[in-house]
């Protein structure tokens, strides 16, 4: 895995970060107990890319109401929370499987937990399950993958992979409420992000 890459390239990715990135995340996780208002429903979509996905109110009604339940000490497994939101509309008659969104509501009920998203995929050549399997198989596909993240940043972590990179985003940065997973995430998502700059240059 292009670690190194990350940490040579530390300060440019760094600036494709940003401060109101960490900004916006670390009020998220200290008015989480505001997960029912609308203010924080909406800054809560706009920070994680609900926004522009075409999800219906009724999937966004229900998507919140499992954060709430998870804040309340009633937490779904992932492989749940697909599979309950998956039966959802997210528009007149369409389902759609948003893997990306559930991780982002497991990591919020436990930040130690990676996020997937179509970087992260990028990252670590993830092939997604095909559309055409039973949405059983799907889901298990993509939970077997974030198994895999779990298990690999933890790896990075013991092995100070990343190291240099992580102390370099909280010297900067200085995020409140990242862990070293979320600190992952970010530096993989604006290293992708970095890359594909370069590349268009």
């Amino acid at each position: 895995m292009p670690y190194e890459e990350i940490n040579n390239n530390i300060d440019h990715i760094l600036r494709t970060v940003g401060p109101v990135h960490v900004e916006q995340y670390d009020w998220l996780i200290q008015n989480i107990h505001q997960v029912a208002e609308s203010e924080y429903q909406r800054r809560y979509k706009t920070f994680w890319r609900l926004s522009g996905a075409g999800l219906s109110q009724t999937y966004c009604h229900a998507y919140f109401q499992f954060l709430q339940a998870g804040l309340n000490n009633n937490v779904l497994h992932l492989n749940n929370l697909a599979h309950e939101l998956y039966q959802i509309p997210i528009n007149t008659n369409r389902q759609a499987l948003q893997f990306s969104f559930c991780t982002k509501l497991c990591h919020m009920l436990n930040r130690e937990m990676p996020i997937y998203d179509s970087r992260i995929r990028t990252f670590y050549n993830f092939v997604e399950p095909l559309r055409r399997l039973p949405v059983g198989q799907r889901i298990a596909g993509y939970v077997q993958f974030h198994q895999f993240l779990i298990d690999e940043y933890n790896r990075v972590l013991n092995e100070g992979l990343l190291t240099p990179s992580i102390q370099a985003f909280r010297q900067h940065l200085v995020p409140q409420h990242f862990t070293n997973i979320k600190i992952i995430d970010s530096l993989i998502w604006a290293f992708i992000n970095y890359q594909e700059r370069v590349e268009h240059e």
